[in-house]
């Protein structure tokens, strides 16, 4: 019988299959960060795409069916009309009311609204649904004079 050396015995067969999962794995990492990279590029430019925001800030309820919500308006662009909509919840998170507000061009990029949201149920919360730079026709008809 011929003796068969230590290394025809071990090294060979392992250093193949080590060589090819380690490929594997550099391969699949090398896609994961490019993924990772498209996936945080794009979340940026959607970012910086957006023109208005709004956050609200304190409300109260000034009687069993009306919200007073404060929103504060952030603008990029100041020169045209906008507008948000803001919606009264119950104590079961669902929407009980709701309010269109036109933001009307010119004044500070940050401006504070106080509005008036009138609900079906008492509400408890009031939030922000969204803001648009394309106000529809019926509240900017009612904005001009």
């Amino acid at each position: 019988m011929a003796a068969r050396t230590r290394s025809a015995r071990y090294d060979s067969p392992a250093k193949e299959s080590g060589n090819a999962s380690g490929k594997i794995v550099a391969v699949l990492a090398v896609i994961v960060a490019v993924i990772a990279v498209v996936v945080i590029w794009q979340y940026f430019q959607a970012r910086q795409s957006i023109t208005i925001s709004a956050t609200p800030g304190g409300f109260e309820r000034t009687n069993d069916t009306t919200l007073l919500l404060n929103v504060d308006v952030t603008r990029k662009n100041t020169d045209v009309d906008s507008y948000c909509i803001v919606t009264a919840q119950n104590y079961n998170v669902e929407e009980v009311g709701r309010r269109e507000f036109i933001i009307p061009a010119g004044g500070p990029k940050v401006q504070r609204f106080q509005v008036e949201i009138p609900s079906r149920e008492m509400p408890v919360a009031g939030r922000v649904y969204g803001c648009s730079e394309n106000p529809p026709h019926y509240l900017t008809d009612l904005a001009r004079p």
